[in-house]
């Protein structure tokens, strides 16, 4: 009985392996020391289509004429290969692929065994996690970019509120001065503080919790007239007239707050290099998949020193304007880091003594009205 138990287990053993063998979810392929194919399991069918079984006894070279990085593999000593494509295609899968020496029972040689392990789904996660490190790296970088500004804004007009003070109290000791001129000044430090301030709090509404970017379909011309009516004080103040040009039902694809502020600011920079009596101008002109929105006013238009790093990298230096308006060097910082978020770009066009017009992409919606535009005079 002992006998015949040991015998059926000796019949046993080789199908139980040879069951293991083809179960397994790594490709297997077997070579002998003269890199012939001797065999291979199922899984390295699916990975090799053209793997059958006519295949064996044929050499590597024939085996994987297709496949020059695993013939170069096989050719070599034992090594090991991480997160490889078989072929030169994007959407192909990734593979750590291991080669080692198939040893008998005195510890020689006799062939090598390829094995192919599927890692695709953590390659795409590991380059996921490396996309949004990316991301969030880059957000920090321009948080800490826009504190820096902050702090080099903040401080300026508050000190000058300081000082204003305490010079207008020393004056008021005086009887019978005027404090006008003191008094006008301040009222333009707070004016400039206040607009600072509310520059600092649209930003900080999309940071709570991170960068929120919850792009929508929007009404580009409803939109504009909100804004409009928004600085509609400002504008008449200095007489200055603004046009929008956005035919109703003009559609975009863009997150609220940030289409809001890259309105909102490109018209106030309109307005403040803008002089008494001008007009500003708000276009829109449909460009493949993409809306270009343009600013344009009759301003002062801008300096070729000023153009050349005016939305560049480095932060632009706040400008006064033209009723004595000073900047606070923050607007055009975040209108181009949002359009760049909307997946559009920022760019301007501008003549000294002529005025500038500053133009800004932002995609569509998959499905957009069919509407007539009519030409964008002055794009570059």
């Amino acid at each position: 009985m002992l006998g015949i138990f040991h015998f059926d287990m000796l019949r046993l053993a080789p199908l139980a392996l040879r069951k293991v063998f083809e179960s397994m979810q790594d490709a297997v392929i077997v070579f002998d020391l003269d890199h012939n194919l001797t065999s291979f399991n199922h899984s390295a069918h699916r990975v090799i289509e053209d793997l059958h079984k006519n295949k064996v006894g044929q050499p590597s070279v024939e085996v994987f004429s297709q496949y020059p990085v695993l013939l170069a593999t096989i050719l070599q000593p034992p090594s090991s290969i991480s997160k490889i494509q078989l072929s030169g295609r994007a959407d192909d899968p990734f593979y750590n692929v291991h080669l080692s020496l198939i040893r008998d029972k005195k510890e020689m040689p006799v062939g090598k065994m390829l094995i192919l392990s599927d890692v695709t789904e953590m390659v795409r996660v590991e380059d996921r996690l490396l996309d949004n490190a990316r991301q969030l790296s880059e957000l920090n970088t321009f948080k800490d970019k826009m504190f820096n500004v902050v702090a080099h804004d903040i401080r300026d007009p508050l000190a000058v509120l300081v000082n204003l003070m305490e010079l207008m109290e020393d004056e008021m000791e005086a009887c019978g001065e005027s404090h006008d001129e003191i008094v006008h000044e301040m009222g333009q430090q707070i004016q400039n503080t206040f607009t600072l301030v509310e520059s600092l709090l649209d930003w900080f509404r999309t940071q709570r919790g991170g960068m929120v970017f919850s792009p929508v379909e929007r009404d580009l011309a409803q939109t504009v007239q909100t804004n409009v009516r928004l600085l509609r004080v400002r504008s008449e103040g200095k007489q200055i007239r603004l046009i929008s040009e956005i035919p109703k039902d003009t559609f975009v694809y863009a997150d609220k707050e940030m289409l809001d502020l890259i309105i909102r600011n490109l018209l106030s920079n309109a307005i403040k290099f803008t002089n008494s009596g001008g007009v500003i101008r708000l276009k829109a002109d449909r460009r493949d998949d993409k809306m270009i929105v343009s600013v344009s006013d009759t301003g002062e238009g801008i300096s070729s020193d000023q153009a050349d790093s005016l939305l560049q990298e480095a932060y632009p230096v706040s400008s006064t304007g033209t009723a004595g308006e000073r900047g606070v060097g923050l607007g055009l910082t975040l209108c181009r880091e949002f359009v760049r978020l909307n997946g559009g770009e920022i760019w301007f066009d501008s003549m000294p003594a002529q005025g500038s017009t500053f133009y800004f992409s932002i995609p569509l919606p998959l499905e957009v009205p069919s509407i007539s535009f009519g030409s964008m005079k002055g794009a570059v």
